[in-house]
């Protein structure tokens, strides 16, 4: 099938797209409430892919999406590429697509549409970027996790994290506290609209892609669970391996590898073994590795009864018997961990002592957009080099040889870097 070209200039499509992300959100409520609420994830390489995906009322129709270098000259021809839906686990009136492009080209900017074959849908332009085959200067992303206790607290950090103008997003689980209720789905319409509304890069009006873990708060029962326990994070995300712990590769630079800390997948077992290997496979091959997870190993706000030691913990234990000496051996470069709603980052830690030379550094504690837990006393816990009770999230920055984190707090102040 063969699809005229869209008749409109390239500069008309730049300003239909700038008003699309800076309307403000209660002018455009009452619309997004009937429309697409679009998201963007990877599931094999993101230097040439990107999956399009959308949540709608909308079952009526085969839908695709329309798209096209955003360089191309007016008139040229849109690419069409269809893909597939379900609905949104056991909810009949939230239907998911997912449509995958392929064959994009690199560190390329494009625009895409989401096209029906009914009336109810069309006129939405939004732009993405694919990601660079090798390492460019000041390669920057974000990351945090426990996302939306309040919306309005999301709502600032995801406009904050886009002024930043990051390649994409690092999600550490614990997104829209549904809990794998159907009492509480509409807090993933809330999540996936301030997302698509506030996560819209300030340099060029790309999308931010995300990469996702699995939290408690993704989970009936938070932990121990089955992948059918956590049936609406499944269903929203396709993950490359159907599976919550997967890893992603950028190019010849940097290796992202997602774990599931017991939500719906075992610490032990399988998951620790295709760490190990995922691992031995990227040695050497990747300047850049960084793990990421939600339960913390080195946490600092959730210590068992009779210790202020959140290492302790029966389920960090079980991460650093299992998942920690992978990474010393390995040489990680940072591991991101979450669930702890305060900021964190440890000393550099080797076999589970301060290692300032050869030990493995963990940031996080997951507070992206909740309420604050308090924190140790600065030397109160002998893992912690800094800890703050502030929401935030984390700027990772690389150039060649030298990684660099920054937190930024909700007004944009920075609470720490390192180095």
């Amino acid at each position: 099938m063969r699809f005229e070209p869209l008749k409109t200039g390239r500069r008309f499509f730049l300003l239909v797209l700038s008003a699309l992300v800076t309307v403000p959100y209660r002018a455009m409520a009452k619309r997004l409430s009937k429309g697409p609420l679009v998201y963007l994830t990877w599931r094999i390489n993101p230097t040439t892919t990107l999956v399009v995906n959308w949540m709608d009322g909308d079952a009526r129709s085969a839908d695709y999406v329309m798209y096209r270098r955003f360089a191309a000259q007016p008139g040229s021809r849109w690419t069409l590429a269809r893909g597939f839906k379900h609905m949104f686990a056991d909810q009949k009136k939230r239907i998911v697509h997912h449509v995958e492009l392929r064959g994009l080209q690199p560190n390329t900017e494009y625009i895409f549409t989401i096209r029906s074959q009914t009336p109810t849908r069309g006129g939405q332009y939004f732009k993405f970027r694919t990601l660079p085959r090798t390492l460019p200067p000041n390669f920057r992303f974000v990351s945090g996790g426990d996302m939306m206790h309040k919306r309005k607290y999301l709502d600032v950090m995801n406009r904050r994290a886009a002024q930043l103008n990051p390649w994409f997003a690092l999600l550490g689980g614990d997104l829209a506290y549904a809990n794998a209720s159907s009492k509480e789905v509409t807090r993933w319409d809330d999540w996936l609209e301030s997302w698509m509304l506030n996560s819209v890069r300030k340099s060029d009006r790309c999308l931010i892609p995300m990469v996702v873990a699995i939290g408690n708060h993704e989970v009936a029962g938070g932990t121990g669970k089955k992948p059918k326990d956590a049936k609406y994070f499944y269903s929203l995300f396709p993950l490359p391996a159907k599976r919550a712990f997967y890893s992603m590769d950028f190019g010849n630079y940097l290796s992202l590898i997602v774990l599931d800390s017991d939500h719906t997948e075992r610490i032990e077992g399988e998951q620790a073994a295709w760490l190990n290997q995922v691992l031995i496979k990227r040695a050497g091959k990747f300047p850049f590795i960084f793990a990421c997870y939600h339960k913390a190993a080195y946490g600092t706000a959730k210590p068992p009864s009779g210790t202020n030691d959140s290492s302790k913990d029966p389920l960090a234990q079980r991460i650093i018997k299992n998942w920690c000496p992978l990474f010393e051996r390995f040489r990680v470069t940072a591991v991101f961990e979450h669930d702890h709603h305060t900021y964190k980052r440890t000393h550099r830690l080797l076999a589970n002592k301060v290692d300032k030379k050869n030990g493995i550094l963990y940031l996080g504690d997951g507070c992206w957009g909740v309420d604050t837990r308090t924190v140790p006393k600065p030397g109160e816990l002998w893992y912690l080099a800094k800890a703050v009770s502030k929401r935030h999230l984390i700027s990772v920055t690389l150039n060649v040889g030298k990684p660099s984190f920054t937190a930024y707090d909700a007004d944009g102040k920075v609470i720490d870097q390192y180095p």
